[in-house]
């Protein structure tokens, strides 16, 4: 077991010598470090170079803090750690993979915001072009070259400027107030793929309305049309009042139909009429004693009345 140290692996305040920073909650310990935390001699990937192994990541205040567990009887790696361990190599620098559009200019300011750690290295100069590890994939290194065009690029593009306008946008947005462009492209992705469901379900739900409703007009039409026809046959309109009513919407028409008193017929007005006859030639005393008087009271409330004045000399309460 080694002595134990601690490195900081990175500083997010700190540029490399390419001129950008790495922002360390951006770094995923997780996809390839966490399960093969190796701790190589200047980047080499052999295993002649391997040191040992990185223990107890922290992610505290803007940096990248790693405790190295060396391989202290490995002959070939013996004399770098020694040199560590006596306080003569101080440095470490990281191997990372990541993709272009996560290196962004903020206020100025180069910042990768996200990448991925592949191993961290014992290295004389830390941050130097030789040290870092710069990875497009796996197994394939961006060159010198490619990243200083990429860093030259956003430099010279129109730095993404914190203001006002860009605060509130963050704020609405549920950013914190240094967000990225990344991450606030990605925010307003997320709000255009809500969007565009939204207006999906809102010309679903139309579409179903829509289709009750007329479902529903069709059936109110229909009764209409029924209940004219009922009106005609009853008597409660004729032949050309019908014509009129079946030109108002089918909701007024229906409900001025059904208000309508049915007209009675001869038939029924000639049955009411030899109804009240044997009523009349009654007295109130003959009524009684026939227990009619409650039958008359609801079919003749008129006569009973009537008869009730004649019986008491007052008409009933």
């Amino acid at each position: 077991m080694s002595k134990k140290l601690t490195f900081i692996a990175n500083d997010e305040t700190k540029l490399n010598s390419y001129g950008f920073s790495v922002l360390t909650s951006g770094i995923d310990l997780e996809e390839r470090f966490k399960e093969n935390p190796v701790c190589l001699n200047n980047h080499q990937n052999d295993t002649k170079s391997v040191l040992g192994t990185w223990t107890n990541p922290q992610k505290d205040n803007g940096q990248l803090l790693l405790t190295p567990d060396f391989d202290t009887e490995d002959p070939e790696g013996k004399e770098v750690v020694r040199k560590v361990l006596a306080g003569k190599l101080k440095g470490c620098s990281m191997g990372i993979m990541f993709n272009p559009d996560d290196l962004v200019n903020m206020d100025g300011v180069l910042v990768l915001t996200k990448c991925v750690l592949f191993e961290v290295s014992i290295v004389a100069v830390p941050s130097n072009a030789n040290a870092i590890r710069l990875y497009k994939s796996e197994d394939e290194e961006y060159t010198e070259q490619e990243i200083k065009s990429l860093c030259l690029n956003l430099k010279t593009a129109k730095p993404f400027k914190e203001n006002k306008t860009m605060k509130l946008l963050t704020a609405h947005l549920q950013l914190a107030d240094n967000a990225t462009e990344n991450e606030i492209l990605l925010a307003v992705k997320g709000l255009e793929d809500k969007l565009t469901k939204a207006q999906n379900n809102y010309s679903t739900l139309k579409a179903d309305y829509e289709a009750l409703e007329n479902k529903e007009k069709e059936r109110l039409t229909a009764e209409f049309k029924a209940e004219a026809d009922l009106a005609e046959k009853d008597g409660r309109i004729n032949a050309e009042a019908k014509e009129h009513y079946l030109k108002l919407a089918p909701e007024t028409g229906l409900a001025l139909l059904k208000g309508l008193p049915k007209r009675k017929s001869i038939a029924d007005e000639l049955d009411k009429n030899k109804s009240t006859t044997k009523y009349e030639k009654l007295s109130w005393e003959e009524l009684r004693k026939t227990n009619q008087l409650a039958t008359l009271k609801a079919d003749f409330p008129e006569m009973y009345a009537q008869k009730y004045e004649e019986k008491f000399g007052k008409k009933p309460e």
